[in-house]
Protein backbone atom coordinates (compact mmCIF):
# COMPACT_ATOMS: atom_id res chain seq x y z
CA UNK A 1 0.00 0.00 0.00
CA UNK A 2 2.64 2.47 0.77
CA UNK A 3 4.32 2.12 -2.85
CA UNK A 4 1.00 2.69 -4.45
CA UNK A 5 0.34 5.78 -1.85
CA UNK A 6 3.57 6.56 -3.19
CA UNK A 7 2.92 6.89 -6.79
CA UNK A 8 -0.58 8.49 -6.00
CA UNK A 9 1.38 11.03 -4.42
CA UNK A 10 3.50 11.99 -7.77
CA UNK A 11 0.71 12.19 -9.78
CA UNK A 12 0.25 14.91 -12.56
CA UNK A 13 -1.90 15.16 -15.91
CA UNK A 14 1.57 14.37 -18.01
CA UNK A 15 2.31 11.76 -15.95
CA UNK A 16 -1.04 10.18 -15.84
CA UNK A 17 -1.06 10.55 -19.59
CA UNK A 18 1.85 8.89 -20.00
CA UNK A 19 0.85 5.79 -18.25
CA UNK A 20 -2.40 5.59 -19.48
CA UNK A 21 -1.26 5.36 -22.56
CA UNK A 22 1.21 2.43 -21.30
CA UNK A 23 -1.87 0.82 -20.42
CA UNK A 24 -3.60 1.48 -23.14
CA UNK A 25 -0.85 -0.35 -25.54
CA UNK A 26 -1.33 -3.66 -23.65
CA UNK A 27 -5.32 -3.90 -24.38
CA UNK A 28 -7.27 -5.89 -26.64
CA UNK A 29 -7.62 -3.71 -29.65
CA UNK A 30 -3.80 -2.75 -29.46
CA UNK A 31 -2.79 -6.05 -29.13
CA UNK A 32 -5.17 -7.17 -31.64
CA UNK A 33 -3.89 -4.72 -33.78
CA UNK A 34 -0.03 -5.32 -33.52
CA UNK A 35 -0.78 -9.02 -34.14
CA UNK A 36 -3.00 -8.46 -36.93
CA UNK A 37 -0.52 -6.33 -38.77
CA UNK A 38 2.39 -8.04 -38.21
CA UNK A 39 1.28 -11.75 -39.03
CA UNK A 40 -1.13 -10.36 -42.36
CA UNK A 41 1.25 -8.01 -43.18
CA UNK A 42 4.95 -7.98 -42.05
CA UNK A 43 6.35 -11.26 -41.27
CA UNK A 44 4.02 -13.88 -41.13
CA UNK A 45 6.36 -16.59 -38.66
CA UNK A 46 6.78 -14.03 -36.39
CA UNK A 47 3.20 -13.62 -36.38
CA UNK A 48 2.32 -16.94 -35.59
CA UNK A 49 4.95 -17.21 -32.93
CA UNK A 50 3.47 -13.65 -31.26
CA UNK A 51 0.27 -14.74 -31.14
CA UNK A 52 0.58 -18.34 -30.34
CA UNK A 53 2.32 -17.05 -26.96
CA UNK A 54 -0.21 -14.27 -26.30
CA UNK A 55 -3.20 -16.76 -26.66
CA UNK A 56 -1.16 -19.10 -24.18
CA UNK A 57 -0.26 -16.68 -21.65
CA UNK A 58 -3.50 -15.20 -21.45
CA UNK A 59 -5.09 -18.33 -21.03
CA UNK A 60 -2.55 -19.17 -18.02
CA UNK A 61 -3.04 -15.62 -16.44
CA UNK A 62 -6.81 -15.87 -16.56
CA UNK A 63 -6.82 -19.49 -14.81
CA UNK A 64 -4.08 -18.25 -12.23
CA UNK A 65 -6.48 -15.45 -11.22
CA UNK A 66 -9.64 -17.66 -10.98
CA UNK A 67 -7.68 -19.84 -8.32
CA UNK A 68 -6.15 -17.38 -6.50
CA UNK A 69 -9.25 -14.94 -6.61
CA UNK A 70 -7.44 -12.17 -5.03
CA UNK A 71 -8.59 -9.02 -4.01
CA UNK A 72 -7.58 -5.75 -6.35
CA UNK A 73 -6.35 -2.70 -4.30
CA UNK A 74 -9.21 -0.70 -5.74
CA UNK A 75 -11.44 0.82 -3.01
CA UNK A 76 -8.67 0.58 -0.24
CA UNK A 77 -8.38 3.13 2.09
CA UNK A 78 -6.99 6.38 0.79
CA UNK A 79 -6.13 4.67 -2.72
CA UNK A 80 -7.87 6.61 -5.21
CA UNK A 81 -7.64 3.98 -8.83
CA UNK A 82 -7.91 5.34 -12.34
CA UNK A 83 -9.27 3.35 -15.11
CA UNK A 84 -11.27 1.41 -13.07
CA UNK A 85 -12.63 0.09 -16.35
CA UNK A 86 -10.08 -2.33 -17.34
CA UNK A 87 -9.24 -3.41 -14.03
CA UNK A 88 -11.59 -6.68 -14.06
CA UNK A 89 -11.76 -9.54 -12.47
CA UNK A 90 -9.07 -10.80 -10.24
CA UNK A 91 -5.63 -8.82 -9.08
CA UNK A 92 -3.43 -11.92 -8.88
CA UNK A 93 -1.08 -11.99 -11.50
CA UNK A 94 -1.47 -8.23 -13.51
CA UNK A 95 -2.83 -9.36 -17.05
CA UNK A 96 -1.66 -5.99 -19.03
CA UNK A 97 1.82 -6.68 -17.16
CA UNK A 98 2.06 -10.13 -18.78
CA UNK A 99 0.45 -9.62 -21.84
CA UNK A 100 3.29 -6.96 -22.63
CA UNK A 101 5.72 -8.65 -21.66
CA UNK A 102 5.09 -11.56 -23.62
CA UNK A 103 3.97 -9.54 -26.28
CA UNK A 104 8.02 -7.51 -26.05
CA UNK A 105 9.63 -10.64 -25.32
CA UNK A 106 8.32 -12.29 -28.44
CA UNK A 107 9.22 -9.67 -30.48
CA UNK A 108 12.70 -9.02 -29.26
CA UNK A 109 13.79 -13.01 -29.44
CA UNK A 110 12.50 -12.52 -32.95
CA UNK A 111 13.88 -9.70 -34.63
CA UNK A 112 17.08 -9.06 -31.88
CA UNK A 113 17.46 -5.68 -33.07
CA UNK A 114 19.19 -3.16 -30.19
CA UNK A 115 15.93 -0.76 -30.70
CA UNK A 116 13.53 -3.08 -30.55
CA UNK A 117 15.17 -4.37 -27.05
CA UNK A 118 15.72 -1.11 -25.85
CA UNK A 119 11.78 -0.07 -26.43
CA UNK A 120 10.73 -3.51 -25.56
CA UNK A 121 12.26 -3.21 -21.93
CA UNK A 122 10.79 0.09 -22.27
CA UNK A 123 7.23 -0.89 -23.11
CA UNK A 124 7.24 -3.73 -20.39
CA UNK A 125 8.54 -1.90 -17.44
CA UNK A 126 6.28 1.00 -18.55
CA UNK A 127 3.19 -1.63 -18.38
CA UNK A 128 3.77 -2.93 -15.16
CA UNK A 129 4.72 0.61 -13.43
CA UNK A 130 1.81 1.90 -15.27
CA UNK A 131 -0.89 -0.62 -13.18
CA UNK A 132 0.86 0.92 -9.64
CA UNK A 133 0.53 4.12 -10.73
CA UNK A 134 -3.21 3.78 -11.56
CA UNK A 135 -3.51 2.40 -8.18
CA UNK A 136 -5.56 -1.04 -9.69
CA UNK A 137 -2.42 -3.96 -8.69
CA UNK A 138 -0.67 -4.63 -6.04
CA UNK A 139 3.27 -4.93 -6.40
CA UNK A 140 3.33 -8.91 -6.13
CA UNK A 141 0.63 -8.54 -9.23
CA UNK A 142 3.16 -6.53 -11.36
CA UNK A 143 6.20 -8.66 -10.26
CA UNK A 144 4.60 -12.14 -11.06
CA UNK A 145 3.41 -10.77 -14.32
CA UNK A 146 6.31 -9.90 -15.83
CA UNK A 147 8.36 -13.35 -14.33
CA UNK A 148 5.40 -15.08 -15.86
CA UNK A 149 5.33 -12.60 -18.86
CA UNK A 150 8.99 -13.81 -19.68
CA UNK A 151 8.98 -17.42 -19.14
CA UNK A 152 5.39 -17.89 -21.00
CA UNK A 153 6.29 -16.19 -23.99
CA UNK A 154 9.76 -18.07 -24.20
CA UNK A 155 8.69 -21.79 -23.52
CA UNK A 156 5.85 -20.95 -26.09
CA UNK A 157 7.85 -19.87 -28.97
CA UNK A 158 10.38 -22.56 -28.65
CA UNK A 159 7.06 -25.13 -28.54
CA UNK A 160 6.08 -23.40 -31.63
CA UNK A 161 9.02 -23.60 -33.48
CA UNK A 162 9.34 -27.41 -32.78
CA UNK A 163 5.73 -27.79 -33.84
CA UNK A 164 6.39 -25.87 -36.93
CA UNK A 165 9.46 -27.05 -38.14
CA UNK A 166 8.40 -30.79 -37.11
CA UNK A 167 4.60 -30.27 -38.45
CA UNK A 168 3.60 -31.99 -34.97
CA UNK A 169 0.54 -30.72 -34.94
CA UNK A 170 -1.05 -33.49 -31.97
CA UNK A 171 1.18 -31.55 -29.85
CA UNK A 172 -1.11 -28.22 -30.17
CA UNK A 173 -4.30 -30.39 -29.90
CA UNK A 174 -2.90 -32.00 -26.20
CA UNK A 175 -2.00 -28.96 -24.90
CA UNK A 176 -5.67 -27.69 -25.66
CA UNK A 177 -6.79 -30.86 -23.84
CA UNK A 178 -4.36 -30.02 -20.72
CA UNK A 179 -5.82 -26.27 -20.50
CA UNK A 180 -8.92 -27.57 -20.57
CA UNK A 181 -9.37 -29.09 -17.62
CA UNK A 182 -8.62 -26.23 -14.85
CA UNK A 183 -10.95 -23.99 -17.72
CA UNK A 184 -13.31 -26.84 -16.83
CA UNK A 185 -12.45 -26.67 -12.67
CA UNK A 186 -12.26 -22.79 -12.53
CA UNK A 187 -14.51 -21.30 -15.17
CA UNK A 188 -15.07 -17.83 -14.99
CA UNK A 189 -15.95 -15.65 -18.45
CA UNK A 190 -12.60 -14.10 -18.67
CA UNK A 191 -10.94 -17.68 -18.74
CA UNK A 192 -13.61 -19.10 -20.89
CA UNK A 193 -12.82 -15.87 -23.87
CA UNK A 194 -9.26 -16.49 -23.09
CA UNK A 195 -9.89 -20.62 -23.98
CA UNK A 196 -11.40 -19.24 -26.88
CA UNK A 197 -8.57 -17.41 -28.07
CA UNK A 198 -6.00 -20.08 -27.59
CA UNK A 199 -8.46 -23.01 -29.45
CA UNK A 200 -8.95 -20.33 -32.20
CA UNK A 201 -5.04 -20.13 -32.81
CA UNK A 202 -4.47 -23.59 -32.59
CA UNK A 203 -7.00 -24.86 -35.07
CA UNK A 204 -6.42 -21.67 -37.44
CA UNK A 205 -2.75 -22.40 -37.28
CA UNK A 206 -3.29 -26.09 -38.61
CA UNK A 207 -5.66 -25.47 -40.72
CA UNK A 208 -3.66 -22.53 -42.46
CA UNK A 209 -0.75 -24.63 -42.53
CA UNK A 210 -1.65 -27.56 -43.88
CA UNK A 211 -4.20 -26.28 -46.75
CA UNK A 212 -3.53 -22.46 -47.41
CA UNK A 213 -0.40 -21.56 -46.57
CA UNK A 214 -0.33 -17.93 -47.72
CA UNK A 215 3.14 -15.72 -47.01
CA UNK A 216 4.30 -12.29 -46.72
CA UNK A 217 7.85 -13.07 -47.07
CA UNK A 218 9.71 -12.46 -50.77
CA UNK A 219 8.50 -14.56 -53.44
CA UNK A 220 9.66 -15.87 -56.95
CA UNK A 221 7.87 -15.04 -60.10
CA UNK A 222 9.62 -16.90 -63.13
CA UNK A 223 9.73 -13.96 -65.68
CA UNK A 224 10.66 -16.01 -68.73
CA UNK A 225 11.73 -19.43 -69.10
CA UNK A 226 15.63 -18.61 -67.58
CA UNK A 227 15.53 -15.84 -65.27
CA UNK A 228 13.63 -15.38 -61.96
CA UNK A 229 12.72 -12.11 -60.49
CA UNK A 230 12.85 -11.95 -56.64
CA UNK A 231 9.39 -9.78 -55.82
CA UNK A 232 7.90 -8.16 -52.84
CA UNK A 233 4.23 -7.42 -51.89
CA UNK A 234 4.15 -3.92 -52.85
CA UNK A 235 2.65 -1.87 -49.75
CA UNK A 236 -0.87 -1.29 -51.52
CA UNK A 237 -1.45 -4.76 -51.38
CA UNK A 238 -0.30 -5.14 -47.53
CA UNK A 239 -2.66 -2.34 -46.81
CA UNK A 240 -5.46 -3.84 -48.66
CA UNK A 241 -4.78 -7.20 -47.15
CA UNK A 242 -5.09 -5.45 -43.61
CA UNK A 243 -8.60 -3.80 -44.61
CA UNK A 244 -9.77 -7.12 -46.10
CA UNK A 245 -8.39 -9.10 -42.24
CA UNK A 246 -9.99 -6.30 -39.93
CA UNK A 247 -12.91 -5.61 -41.47
CA UNK A 248 -13.92 -9.32 -41.83
CA UNK A 249 -12.77 -10.12 -38.57
CA UNK A 250 -14.84 -6.92 -37.01
CA UNK A 251 -17.93 -8.55 -39.10
CA UNK A 252 -17.77 -11.59 -37.46
CA UNK A 253 -17.13 -10.43 -34.31
CA UNK A 254 -20.21 -8.29 -34.42
CA UNK A 255 -22.22 -10.81 -35.65
CA UNK A 256 -21.42 -13.34 -33.38
CA UNK A 257 -22.08 -11.11 -30.49
CA UNK A 258 -25.67 -10.08 -31.91
CA UNK A 259 -26.91 -13.67 -32.44
CA UNK A 260 -25.46 -14.41 -28.83
CA UNK A 261 -27.62 -11.31 -27.65
CA UNK A 262 -30.87 -12.45 -29.88
CA UNK A 263 -30.46 -16.04 -28.95
CA UNK A 264 -29.59 -16.94 -25.99
CA UNK A 265 -30.33 -13.70 -24.02
CA UNK A 266 -31.97 -16.07 -21.45
CA UNK A 267 -29.64 -18.97 -21.29
CA UNK A 268 -28.28 -20.86 -18.36
CA UNK A 269 -24.91 -19.23 -16.98
CA UNK A 270 -23.28 -22.76 -18.40
CA UNK A 271 -24.73 -22.44 -22.07
CA UNK A 272 -23.34 -18.81 -22.15
CA UNK A 273 -19.90 -20.03 -21.08
CA UNK A 274 -20.23 -22.21 -23.76
CA UNK A 275 -21.47 -19.92 -26.63
CA UNK A 276 -18.67 -17.41 -25.68
CA UNK A 277 -15.94 -19.84 -26.22
CA UNK A 278 -17.03 -20.98 -29.36
CA UNK A 279 -17.59 -17.14 -29.94
CA UNK A 280 -13.76 -16.54 -29.48
CA UNK A 281 -12.64 -19.66 -31.12
CA UNK A 282 -14.01 -18.88 -34.85
CA UNK A 283 -12.94 -15.34 -34.51
CA UNK A 284 -9.42 -16.50 -34.00
CA UNK A 285 -9.92 -19.14 -36.12
CA UNK A 286 -11.10 -16.37 -38.93
CA UNK A 287 -7.95 -13.77 -38.60
CA UNK A 288 -5.57 -16.83 -38.60
CA UNK A 289 -7.15 -18.87 -41.55
CA UNK A 290 -9.99 -17.15 -42.87
CA UNK A 291 -8.69 -14.11 -43.47
CA UNK A 292 -5.47 -15.44 -45.13
CA UNK A 293 -7.94 -17.74 -47.14
CA UNK A 294 -9.25 -14.65 -48.46
CA UNK A 295 -5.88 -13.20 -49.37
CA UNK A 296 -5.13 -16.15 -51.60
CA UNK A 297 -8.37 -16.05 -52.98
CA UNK A 298 -8.12 -12.34 -54.33
CA UNK A 299 -4.67 -12.47 -55.33
CA UNK A 300 -3.57 -10.65 -52.26
CA UNK A 301 -0.61 -12.78 -50.99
Amino acid sequence: MDILLFFQSIRSDILTAIFTTFTICTEQVAVVLIAAIMYWCIDKKCGQRLLFAVTGSITINSGLKNFFKAPRPIGSKNLESLRTETATGYSFPSGHTQTATTVWVALIEYFRKWWITLLGIIMILGAGISRLYLGVHWPEDVFIGWILGIFVSIIFIKLFDYVDQNKRYYILLLTLVLFAIPVYFFRGDELIKSFGLYTGFVLGYIIEDKFIGFSTQESRKKANIFTNNKTKPKLSTKILRFIVGIVTLGIIYAAGKSLQILLFADASQDVLYIIEYIRYTIVVLWGVAGAPFLFEHFGLN
